[in-house]
């Protein structure tokens, strides 16, 4: 099994670290080398303490190993990485740190940003644009499970992110998301595709096996 120090991806985001005066957490590089195997997992880490770049940085890592000599040059790839998140107003700041990362190594991905804010021009956009990432609410989500052709969309998926997971599990807003998760991996089973790798990302809470076995 290669290890992912060892990978290129893992060498591109370590200089762009470095170049950012920065260093990865342990349990960034943990959840890396899980994504590079293609693992589900959840994130517990304290709020500030940089989850979301442990699943975003992941997806990259990921994909740069499996496409090293045209990641730079493949563009409309379709959805990669779908980031559901139930704080809408937090959105756009996680779109811009996203797009930073992506621009600044050279990857020519496409990020969506799909909430009751998302003007109607904007979500046909989406539908025929796809971008690579996706940032949805459970409520928007939902919506765009319900509309016709939505499989094609889906088609290239890869990575589920579910933000905020102590706030959603045992909600409403939850239970969207459980029934999300169980429909789009109902579509990878259909189209014999790689099982889609989900990962929830959670401050502290208070039983850890239940809400990842939940998720």
């Amino acid at each position: 099994m290669i290890k992912i120090e060892t990978s290129i991806g893992y060498r591109i985001i370590q200089q762009w670290m470095q170049n950012n005066n920065m260093q990865p957490f342990a349990f960034q590089k943990k959840a890396w080398e899980a994504i590079h195997h293609q693992q589900s997992g959840i994130i517990n880490a304290p709020t500030g303490c940089g989850k979301t770049f442990s699943v975003f940085i992941g997806t990259l890592i990921r994909y740069i190993n499996e496409h090293p000599n045209s990641y730079r040059s493949n563009q409309n790839i379709g959805l990669q990485l779908l980031w559901i998140t139930p704080l809408r107003a937090l959105a756009t700041d996680i779109g811009k740190a996203m797009q930073t990362v992506i621009s600044e190594i050279g990857l020519p991905w496409k990020i969506g940003i799909r909430n009751g804010d998302t003007t109607v021009q904007e979500r046909a956009n989406q539908r025929k644009n796809i971008p690579e990432i996706l940032i949805i609410t459970p409520e928007s989500l939902h919506l765009l499970l319900a509309q016709k052709g939505y499989p094609d969309f889906f088609s290239t998926l890869q990575i589920i992110a579910v933000d905020e997971w102590h706030e959603l599990i045992g909600s409403k807003r939850g239970v969207q998301v459980e029934l999300a998760l169980s429909r789009l991996k109902g579509i990878t089973d259909i189209q014999n595709r790689t099982p889609l790798c989900v990962w929830g990302i959670s401050a502290t809470i208070g039983n850890l096996e239940i809400a990842q076995q939940v998720l």
